[in-house]
């Protein structure tokens, strides 16, 4: 049984490698997914589940623990099947968003953060100052280029300075 288990997990892992090596962003997310399916395997036959093992609360002598398969396994892996699932369907969310905003599902055609500064400013973030004020001496627009948004007006200061 542990051959066989072994020969299904090495597919799962080896087809989940290939798949997140593609360029191909829902081909990166059904890698995750793969690899997800074969560390469930894997825990199953670390467990210790063969054919022979019954489920640990129905047993031939109830006193005896022999050929019982230990229970801790199937419930780890019930909870790695709901957080697999809500991180599948997190990561299509987010390449479906990518691609509604790109147009293109293919992480190298995406825009780097050097594709947005302006002209002249071609050199990497850690060399250009980044861990620079975001703000100036207070009279020129801030050093990244863009000028600071204006709060929205208060209009329960007044009440307040009636209340006083």
């Amino acid at each position: 049984m542990e051959l066989p288990m072994a020969a299904a997990i090495a597919v799962l892992f080896a087809s989940g490698t290939y798949m997140i090596l593609r360029p191909n962003l829902i081909r990166l997310v059904m890698g995750f997914g793969l690899y997800s399916n074969a560390t469930n395997l894997l825990l199953i036959t670390v467990g210790g589940y063969t054919r022979n093992s019954g489920a640990p609360f129905a047993g031939k002598d109830p006193k005896s623990a022999v050929g019982l398969m230990d229970p801790l396994p199937p419930d780890i892996i019930l909870t790695a099947i709901v957080i697999s699932f809500a991180v599948g369907a997190l990561m299509l969310i987010i390449c479906y968003r990518v691609y509604a905003d790109h147009d293109t599902d293919n992480p190298e055609l995406l825009p780097v953060d050097d594709d947005f500064a302006p002209a002249g400013e071609g050199a990497p973030a850690m060399t250009r100052g980044a861990f620079k004020a975001a703000v100036g001496r207070g009279d020129h627009p801030p050093a990244h280029g863009l000028s600071p948004t204006p709060r929205p007006a208060d209009r329960h200061a007044a009440d307040r300075e009636e209340r006083r």
